[in-house]
């Protein structure tokens, strides 16, 4: 049986990386915290689609998205 997430499992997610975030202000400039939250990202992308999320929650995830994608490019 495979688990379907809920939207509980998402707003979860999302309130942890939006904690990670206010905790480290600078995460895009940490190796590390680059791929923790890189790999939130996988997490949250792979369990859960656009219209699974507020628009307000959408923007905030597309930020980090875009973030990574610049970071990781150079």
């Amino acid at each position: 049986m495979q688990h379907r997430p809920s939207t509980c499992d998402i707003s979860d997610l999302i309130n942890e990386i939006a904690q990670f975030v206010a905790d480290n202000p600078a995460w895009m400039d940490n190796t590390e915290s680059m791929r923790r939250m890189a790999m939130a990202y996988s997490i949250l992308a792979s369990m859960s689609q656009p219209d699974m999320v507020t628009d307000e929650e959408y923007e905030f995830i597309m930020d980090i998205h875009h973030t990574i994608r610049e970071r990781t490019a150079s």
